[in-house]
């Protein structure tokens, strides 16, 4: 596979608290705040956090949309983020007491990662038998 020079991309998140996620995303896994718009209500209408130049945006919706409105039940996002040292990054966020929901391993695809998918390119990929890639 030939290795091409990454564009920019910053997911933006919709969230029920831009506030609550700051704060994960700045005390537990490191990120640095960049910049938000606090809204008329004193909490954040959105901010932008940054580590090692990937970006993420967390925004609450200002229009109500289908499946935007506050939410009892989990809203599914992972966010896959390369990372320089993955095996310093995972012990680190392990000490502030992130859950990790799948073990420091390298895959088969060459990558060495951990759930919350923070990962380092290690190895060539390597499919499992039977595995079409295109």
């Amino acid at each position: 596979m030939s290795k091409e020079t990454p564009k920019t991309v910053m997911p933006m998140i919709s969230v029920d608290s831009v506030d609550a996620l700051r704060s994960f995303y700045v005390e537990k896994l490191g990120f640095s705040h960049m910049m938000g718009v606090v809204g008329k209500d004193g909490q954040f209408d959105f901010c932008t956090v940054v580590r090692d130049g990937a970006k993420v945006m967390l925004m609450r919706p200002q229009e109500r949309l289908d499946g935007t409105a506050p939410s009892a039940t989990r809203r599914p996002v992972e966010i896959y983020l390369e990372v320089a040292d993955v095996d310093r990054f995972h012990d680190e966020v392990k000490k502030r007491g992130v859950r990790v929901t799948l073990r420091l391993e390298t895959q088969w695809w060459g990558d060495r990662t951990f759930k919350i998918w923070f990962y380092q390119t290690v190895a060539e990929p390597k499919p499992p038998q039977g595995t079409k890639i295109v």
